[in-house]
């Protein structure tokens, strides 16, 4: 049982506070969790931990080679960052809270961690509790910190690896000097296990600790009197930290990534602004290209040089720690270099442009550190360092004062860091029933998703709404063509956002070509195989007012030998594919009042339009579409065998309108369409002609379309020819 000396009441109560203040951060999410979500990239952390249990539960699957995004390409995962260190816990949560309230929770305890673990390594640096207290809350508190957490990137939250190396490392060095060998090799596997920590966090961790832990490395190697113990324990950690990331990480599939990474333009890698930014956080402090930190660390710092000048540079003993600390000179001297990276490529100065440091880091890493100010966290962590040590020096004297003292900095630290403005959520993702469908057929098929788009680390293509469609793959379990990849090659991507027929077009980046689509379409519907096509209607630009979906339905629906309509919920539009083995149902419209009814403009007849309707509008409180977006437009559906009057209730545009009316082709005679109001016109459908009822195309062949706008009417430059409201089918016994 653990004895409840000072120190354990000192840490207890410390955890407490940065438990509750973690809360306080994140109390949104935690407060709504099952109703709104961290931020954009939500998406991908959850289907990341849902992909790694269904690699490790299913034969012949490999989390780092995957092509259930992306497909067909197997892309390599050995750069994504899957932040797997997370996993485990997430393994274990989400059966009871569900992988968002799992996200959340993990979100939680990387709060909290970041405060705790930078507090314990404070006080190892013989810092007051007061001070050690500050600077942890500095660290959750600020708002480069609390971006990761808003925008739900578990890989980059992690700030604790830092001081927690540094910790271990301390510890190390002191079981060396101290000759303590079992200790040593205890946590020589610990810290090790800690690299590999690191690797399974985000690939930038391990850059992100060498600037805080090589420097401190390299000053306990020049202080020791066993440098060789030293070296050969700081190799056998690397070693042990490699091994894991050889047999149980993504190493060996990052040495084998191949592939051409798009270009980046060093001026574009947004940079801290100086001195704006280290002075007060901007009001929108949660967007990664407006990155601002506040004052309190970096006006901290200039506070001590001026004023904290009785603390002593030399290395001191305090009755916690019986090894000596770094001092605070050198903790100043490690903030330096992040903090001159973060500023950016440039940084402007009374109108002359000042080159930075960063553009050597990023041609030394090809680009690839894209975000100099993800630096900036190092530079708060030695930046507290520095302020602590300094300041420790000094008695305040009563407890009131200390108090006092502390809760009026916890309150400018608040205030500084715009603790009060909260970032805005996103609503958590609309629970489809027909995802769950899916996921219960027990077919191997591939999802397509309208809008298509693909998107990493570097670049996304248009709507980036469409990238997170991924996250429904954990729910259908199939392979998809949408999705996020931190890292992939552009060979992996950039045909099917610029040159593929048939998924530039379905991404809204080039004109539908049907002489290149339609054989595309067959081919991949029987070679991927292609199950299910899903057509986000709020996604296409301005939703279902749109022409480009009257164009994708109309497409669709007149294949029925590829695709057919099967599912309608809230907006979105499902096509199964002609592959799929549970085939087509019959397209028969629903029945009211003893006639078949197309209800055009309502919400669900994309089910039966062809080409050359316009857009859905509400017009004296009837739902209607205008025909006339091409010379001909046509109706799509299923009808039982038998005779049938027609009615279209419709109106003209100007003029009464002659209409030629067809089945599958075949004419049916010309009828004036008046303009005087919607008028039902009535044709009749012949038993012959109607045959066995599937697959009836009706087309309408107007004489007339005419634009408001060419007649001055208004700016509306649609072609108009005839309004319809609905289109009847009556049985004829």
């Amino acid at each position: 049982m653990l004895k409840r000396t000072p120190q354990t009441r000192l840490y207890g109560l410390a955890l407490l506070t940065f438990i509750l203040s973690a809360t306080l951060i994140l109390y949104p999410l935690l407060f709504f969790s099952g109703q709104k979500m961290a931020g954009y990239d939500a998406f991908n952390y959850n289907w990341n931990y849902w992909w790694m249990r269904h690699a490790l539960s299913t034969p012949n699957l490999n989390i780092y080679l995957n092509d259930f995004v992306f497909y067909p390409v197997m892309s390599n995962f050995g750069y994504h960052a899957l932040a797997a260190v997370w996993f485990p816990i997430w393994l274990i949560v989400e059966p009871i809270l569900g992988t968002l309230g799992a996200v959340n929770l993990i979100l939680w305890l990387g709060c909290t961690l970041n405060g705790f673990v930078t507090f314990a390594w404070l006080r190892s640096e013989k810092i007051i509790p007061f001070w050690a207290i500050i600077g942890g809350l500095a660290i959750q508190f600020s708002p480069l910190i609390r971006y990761f957490y808003y925008n739900t990137h578990l890989n980059l939250m992690n700030w604790f690896w830092l001081p927690l190396h540094l910790l271990m490392w301390r510890w190390l060095v002191q079981s060396v000097e101290y000759r303590h060998y079992r200790r040593m090799i205890f946590l020589i596997i610990l810290q090790g296990i800690g690299i590999w920590g690191l690797g399974l966090s985000d690939l930038q961790f391990p850059i992100f600790t060498a600037f805080v832990l090589v420097p401190y490395g390299l000053l306990t190697l020049w202080r020791s009197e066993k440098r060789v113990l030293l070296i050969g324990a700081g190799v056998g950690v690397v070693g042990i930290g490699l091994a894991l990331l050889w047999f149980a990480g993504p190493l060996p599939y990052m040495l084998q990534f191949t592939g051409t990474l798009p270009d980046q333009v060093v001026t574009d890698r947004p940079g801290i602004p100086f001195p704006r930014g280290f002075l007060h956080p901007d009001e929108i402090w949660w967007y990664w290209n407006v990155p601002t930190v506040g004052g309190f660390i970096f006006i901290g710092i200039l506070i001590t040089l001026i004023f904290a000048r009785k603390a002593s540079p030399k290395a001191h003993f305090s009755r916690h720690s019986d090894y000596p600390n770094a001092g605070k000179w050198f903790w100043l001297c490690v903030a330096t270099p992040p903090f001159l990276f973060s500023l950016g490529a440039d940084i402007t100065l009374f109108g002359i442009t000042i080159p930075m440091p960063y553009r050597l880091l990023f041609d030394l890493t090809n680009g690839q550190l894209r975000m100099p100010w993800r630096l900036a966290p190092i530079f708060l962590l030695s930046g507290a360092a520095f302020i602590g040590i300094s300041w420790s020096v000094y008695r305040i004297g009563a407890k009131w004062r200390y108090a006092f003292g502390g809760m009026m900095l916890i309150l400018i630290l608040g205030f500084d860091t715009r603790l009060f403005a909260t970032a805005p959520l996103d609503d958590v993702f609309y629970p489809y029933q027909f995802y769950e469908t899916m996921g219960n057929e027990p077919y191997d098929y591939v999802v397509v998703e309208v809008p298509m788009s693909v998107g990493t680390g570097e670049v996304l293509f248009d709507d980036a709404r469409a990238v997170q469609l991924q996250y429904y793959g954990i729910v259908h379990e199939k392979r998809m063509v949408n999705g996020f990849i931190s890292r992939a090659p552009l060979e992996s991507f950039y045909g099917y956002n610029v040159d593929d027929p048939l998924f530039s077009w379905l991404g809204q980046r080039r004109a539908l070509m049907p002489e290149l689509v339609v054989p595309q379409l067959r081919r991949i519907i029987t070679e991927y195989p292609v199950g299910y096509i899903v057509i986000h209607q709020n996604m296409i630009d301005k939703g279902r007012y749109h022409p480009t979906l009257q164009e994708i339905f109309g497409f669709f629906n007149s294949h029925p030998d590829l695709v057919c309509p099967v599912f309608l919920e809230q907006d979105t539009v499902v096509y199964r594919t002609t592959w799929h083995p549970d085939g087509c149902p019959q397209r028969i419209p629903p029945m009211i009042d003893d006639a078949y009814v197309v209800d055009i403009g309502a919400n669900n007849d994309p089910f039966y339009i062809g080409m050359g309707f316009h857009n859905p509008e509400a017009v004296a409180g009837i739902s209607v579409r205008w025909t006339g977006a091409q010379s001909e437009t046509q109706l799509h559906l299923d009808l039982p065998a038998g005779a049938y009057q027609m009615e279209w209730v419709a109106q003209a545009f100007l003029a009464d309108n002659p209409t030629e009316f067809f089945i599958n082709g075949m004419s049916l005679g010309v009828y004036d369409v008046p303009v005087a109001g919607l008028t039902p016109v009535l044709i009749m459908l012949p038993a012959d002609l109607v045959g066995d009822g599937e697959h009836i195309t009706i087309t309408a062949r107007y004489e007339s379309a005419t634009s408001p706008s060419s007649l001055g009417m208004n700016n509306d430059d649609r072609p108009l020819a005839i309004m319809v409201d609905a289109v009847r089918f009556i049985p004829i016994p």
